[in-house]
């Protein structure tokens, strides 16, 4: 049995504070500069072209993309798009509508709490709906910043070393789905979520990342899964008679509590996550779904645009996947956290998104921060994942699908 090593110690930088602080200087001086990049470069996509409209990634992309663009308003309101109007929905009138029940709350939540908190008494006099979208933007500002210095945190207690993790949490950065996390998506706020519980985790601090864990779990579906690794740390101390508490097992089981608890409130609402998702046309391991999944891995052959999406969101699926396999000698346990995060929105029969869902799969830096060793590498590997980085920007800034 592999071992699924620990941190000794609540940090191993906490008794040299000065020398954490410069790391996290370090990582929020990159997270802003990407950030303020990033947000720059969009304005500038909106004000320099046009695509030509509708967008053939998909099937139903064409009918979603013939006239104004998509979101919360049209225009230069960019960073809200697609699926972004649900969680503002969800943050102003709660879950009013069935369609709405496969967007989790852990994201609206925070985003209806600044809004109360603050923007509603600096902006009386702005439209809600707007403002709820503004909270939303906000919202993912600070919650990529906490994801970057988290991550780099987490990978750092694993690899024991200050490059690789710095150099590893750069990779996120400009992961080409990436510009998620400055969106009015989730991404941000689930990766610092879960972040949060894997490092108490590998501290050993089981109680603690139950607790965060039962959050992410709420923020989006997957936070279920991390009940995974909890378990294999669990059971590996356990196997090698290591004395852990039984009440212990316990905070394993609560991501799960709180996942089906919430489902539990949507259904005596009347709504229904499962159902919901198939109004999305998501069967979960139901014959139908290899019809949709056939049809899009079709839809390749179509045109050049089918081609491209299509075959990103394979590829990247490949990728995520292989990078976790190689992860399972060091962290079985967070391998299969990422495989199952990756394969059970397959089993839906859709790659629809996979391309965003693989960004918060954490395997995926551990094994980049280690390949990224070789000079070599890191030049292709930060070419390749910026000019991907660029066109989802590109896309997603002007309404087109992205992920």
């Amino acid at each position: 049995m592999t071992r699924e090593t620990t941190s000794p110690s609540l940090s191993h930088s906490a008794s040299h504070p000065p020398a954490s602080q410069r790391r996290w200087r370090l990582i929020l001086t990159l997270w802003l500069g990407w950030y303020i990049i990033l947000i720059l470069f969009q304005h500038m996509i909106w004000a320099r072209f046009e695509l030509a409209k509708p967008d053939y990634a998909y099937s139903w992309t064409s009918e979603m993309t013939t006239g104004d663009v998509d979101g919360p308003g049209a225009g230069p309101w960019f960073h809200a798009r697609w699926d972004s109007w649900r969680y503002v929905e969800i943050a102003q009138h709660g879950y009013s509508d069935i369609k709405l029940a496969t967007f989790f709350p852990g994201y609206p939540i925070l985003m209806r709490t600044l809004d109360e908190a603050s923007l509603r008494w600096i902006f009386p006099k702005a439209n809600p709906r707007d403002r709820m979208a503004l909270s939303g933007v906000i919202v993912s500002c600070l919650m990529s910043g906490l994801a970057a210095v988290l991550v780099f945190q987490f990978l750092y207690e694993r690899l024991q070393d200050e490059t690789d993790a710095f150099r590893s949490t750069f990779y996120m950065l400009i992961f080409p789905t990436a510009m998620f996390l400055a969106q009015l998506y989730t991404e941000s706020t689930y990766l610092a979520v879960s972040a949060a519980a894997l490092l108490m985790m590998y501290r050993r601090q089981l109680w603690v990342a139950g607790i965060i864990a039962a959050y992410a779990a709420i923020t989006r579906p997957t936070g279920v899964l991390l009940a995974l690794p909890m378990g294999t740390i669990w059971l590996d101390h356990w196997w090698r008679g290591e004395d852990l508490p039984r009440h212990t097992l316990l905070p394993i089981l609560l991501p799960v509590i709180a996942f089906f608890g919430f489902n539990t409130w949507l259904g005596n609402q009347g709504l229904n996550t499962f159902q919901a998702q198939e109004d999305f046309g998501r069967h979960f391991l139901q014959p139908l779904a290899l019809c949709i999944f056939a049809q899009q891995v079709g839809w390749l052959a179509t045109n050049a645009a089918g081609t491209i999406a299509v075959g990103l969101d394979a590829v990247l699926t490949l990728f995520a996947t292989a990078l976790s396999i190689r992860e399972w000698k060091w962290h079985p346990g967070l391998a299969l956290y990422g495989l199952a995060a990756i394969w059970l929105p397959l089993g839906t029969g859709q790659l629809v998104s996979q391309n965003r869902y693989v960004l918060i799969v954490i395997p995926i830096y551990l094994v980049l921060a280690r390949w990224g060793r070789n000079p070599t590498f890191d030049r292709i590997w930060t070419m390749l994942s910026l000019v991907l980085f660029g066109m989802y920007t590109i896309l997603y800034t002007h309404g087109f699908w992205a992920g």
